[in-house]
């Protein structure tokens, strides 16, 4: 009888051992699983930031000063002169000079010179572009 005891004793034992070990690892995991979601929610805000903040941009106080430069010579008279426009630089986050340049106008259409437009959050660069003829549009091309 004593071992009858003894042996329900020790599988109690043994069961009652392995479920606190079981609910250690099992705590021990959830904890684990709750650092990692946290850890990848902080890197997806972070990631979404730095995207959100390397797309913004071109926004500026003031315009860049304007450097002068000659233009080349025309190649025919059918060659229109392109004034020189701005484009925004990420890698250094400010606007760079691009050098005008000779072209041939498109059939029906005219050129819209590229302006710095005023907004709330500053000055940017509104780029040139060919326009079909017939369309409203603002500074056009001589």
């Amino acid at each position: 009888m004593k071992t009858k005891e003894v042996l329900q004793n020790g599988i109690h034992d043994e069961i009652e051992s392995k479920s606190l070990k079981n609910a250690a690892a099992i705590s021990v995991s959830t904890i684990i699983n709750k650092h990692m979601k946290r850890a990848i929610y902080l890197a997806s805000l972070v990631g979404i930031g730095l995207l959100f903040n390397s797309c913004i941009g071109g926004y500026i106080a003031t315009e860049p000063a304007y450097v002068e430069y000659s233009r080349p010579q025309q190649p025919s008279s059918l060659h229109i002169w392109i004034d020189g426009d701005w484009y925004w630089s990420n890698q250094s986050h400010t606007y760079v000079k691009r050098n005008g340049y000779w072209v041939q106008p498109r059939p029906n259409h005219t050129y819209v010179v590229g302006y710095w437009q005023t907004s709330p959050k500053g000055r940017y660069w509104k780029s040139g572009y060919w326009q079909r003829q017939g369309h409203q549009g603002r500074n056009r091309h001589r």
